[in-house]
């Protein structure tokens, strides 16, 4: 078979491809390609994971609260200092317990490391921790000190600040359940270590 043969026969096969399908092969090589490129993206963004985003600074969220000395404040003005902080309420007699006797075991490392670093407790009940049932709660667990401090929000506040801090809490009876959780701010305001467990040893909030 001549090459002019040859030729004629693959424009035809060509022709009749672009009959049948109604593609030319221009056209089926660049969908081929774009298709190719949405692929490699696809596992270039699996590889690479999801984008990178600053971490949340809980020193610059715009939450009031009222303190246990009666007090206007917000976390802003611990910016520049590391903290332990949780969640609780003052009439609490179950996780919170738990969760106090380990801030508890927290602060008598750190005296015994002479490490000044400040305690916070989020109120899980804005409607009965007042300053005053705060000042008790202190008072009581003989935590009475300037570096521990007990703030309430409100009832939206309270909500959105335990799922930002990863504190799950509901309502059973009379009572507020919640999770065990305590977690350190470094000095930018930012959760740099937490435990999630009774087990975990207080040192690590610590180091």
């Amino acid at each position: 078979m001549s090459m002019v043969q040859t030729d004629s026969i693959e424009r035809a096969t060509v022709m009749d491809r672009e009959a049948r399908t109604g593609v030319s092969p221009e056209n089926q090589a660049r969908s081929f390609q774009r298709a190719l490129a949405a692929v490699l993206f696809a596992i270039s963004a699996l590889i690479s994971g999801p984008a990178w985003c600053a971490p949340l600074s809980f020193y610059s969220l715009p939450y009031t609260f009222t303190d246990d000395q009666a007090k206007t404040v917000q976390l802003s003005e611990w910016r520049g200092k590391p903290m332990i902080i949780t969640m609780e309420y003052s009439n609490c007699r179950f996780m919170c317990t738990t969760t106090f006797s380990k801030m508890r075991a927290i602060q008598d490392l750190a005296d015994q490391k002479k490490i000044q670093i400040d305690f916070l407790i989020v109120s899980l009940d804005p409607k009965n921790d007042t300053p005053r049932a705060w000042q008790q709660y202190k008072i009581s667990r003989e935590v009475d000190r300037s570096n521990w401090h007990m703030l309430t929000g409100t009832d939206a506040t309270t909500k959105e600040f335990a799922k930002l801090i990863g504190i799950k809490y509901w309502s059973m009876d009379e009572h507020i359940l919640h999770d065990f959780k305590i977690v350190r701010l470094n000095a930018q305001g930012e959760i740099e270590n937490a435990i999630t467990d009774y087990s975990d040893e207080p040192d690590s909030l610590l180091q």
